[in-house]
């Protein structure tokens, strides 16, 4: 009677702590997805002489080769804790994506979630990034393309801790990269804000980033603006934007001044069928070619949810036929198209 009374005693006390900690663990929820791109471009005046090329982008043309950890664990309260580690890859050689063998050099992230927004601490998207893609009429596919990646302040910070939260129809996003520079604050460090409104179908903001960059030996202090829109009516969107990024040289030299403008749209065919085109003109203070003109039209046919092909034809025109950054062929102008299938899992 003894043992039965022991056991029967075990059995209430530990039952409680069993279906606590199955609560706990059932609460806890890590995912593993990513996205796997390959793709075929042809492009014309690929070299000053003229010569086309035929060539595959191994990082993604449609997005980027990635894969992604990700975590969220149930607080309670509404608290939420997660985090992020992202890796990019090379589709053709499997290597990483980046030249210093970092193993999560495209985001690596942990924070808390909760009614009054997030805050989360590490490497990540700039607040720029972030709003590009509501405004970028490809929601920031073609990046190896598009303009607007290098141009996104930055695309992301390292050392840096960012709050995202919603005030009604307004979302507000704080930054602060923190520069670890000894004997100075700003040097290599960055600081932002953002304000997007969002009602109905509208979304409008602008974001503003201040950072201190290396330049030679010297730290220089870069300003970054954007503003953008989007408009969705039914399965017709409109969006685009201004970018403009100022390098202050401090009177060692000319100012770099940056601009971007850009905007198109994007309509849904059918459930399988998506259209989109978009416009981008680039100009840099400082470039020998002055300013780029790119125009994009790109057809994306769902096989599944996952699985799309996809193919784009872009021109792009140089006020001048120099080399330089940007018109690094030293043309006055190419024109390209690219297929390729894209695979999210």
């Amino acid at each position: 009677m003894k043992k039965i009374a022991y056991t029967a005693a075990a059995f209430a006390f530990f039952a409680p702590l069993t279906t606590l900690m199955n609560t706990a663990l059932a609460q806890s929820n890590v995912t593993i997805f990513g996205t796997v791109d390959g793709g075929v471009r042809y492009q014309t005046n690929a070299n000053a002489a003229g010569g086309s090329k035929v060539f595959m982008g191994s990082n993604g043309w449609n997005s980027s080769n990635k894969l992604d950890i990700a975590g969220t664990e149930n607080l309670g309260g509404g608290m939420e804790a997660h985090f992020l580690l992202e890796n990019g890859f090379n589709l053709a050689t499997g290597a990483l994506d980046n030249t210093t063998g970092a193993l999560f050099s495209r985001q690596s992230f942990v924070g808390l979630k909760g009614a009054y927004g997030s805050i989360d601490l590490g490497r990540q998207y700039t607040i720029s990034h972030d709003f590009i893609l509501e405004y970028d009429p490809f929601g920031f596919n073609y990046t190896p393309l598009i303009p607007l990646t290098q141009a996104s302040s930055g695309t992301r910070f390292s050392n840096d801790v960012k709050y995202v939260g919603m005030i009604g129809p307004v979302k507000l996003e704080l930054e602060n990269s923190f520069g670890e520079t000894a004997g100075s604050f700003n040097n290599a460090s960055a600081h932002g804000v953002g304000l997007q409104y969002y009602v109905g179908d509208l979304i409008i903001g602008a974001s503003y980033n201040r950072r201190s960059v290396l330049v030679g030996s010297t730290y220089r202090n870069e300003k970054y603006y954007l503003t953008g829109a989007s408009y969705k009516f039914g399965d017709l969107k409109i969006s685009g934007g201004f970018m403009s990024d100022t390098l202050d040289m401090q009177s060692a030299a000319p100012d770099t001044v940056t601009r971007n403008t850009f905007g198109g749209g994007s309509y849904s065919i059918s459930d399988r069928v998506k259209l989109t085109g978009g416009f981008y003109r680039t100009s840099v203070s400082t470039d020998k070619a002055v300013r780029k003109d790119m125009a994009i039209v790109g057809l994306d046919y769902y096989l599944s949810r996952r699985t799309k092909l996809y193919t784009e034809v872009d021109y792009t025109k140089y006020r001048k036929t120099v080399v330089s950054t940007l018109n690094m062929a030293g043309v006055s102008n190419q024109t390209a198209f690219t297929v390729g299938i894209n695979h999210r899992f």
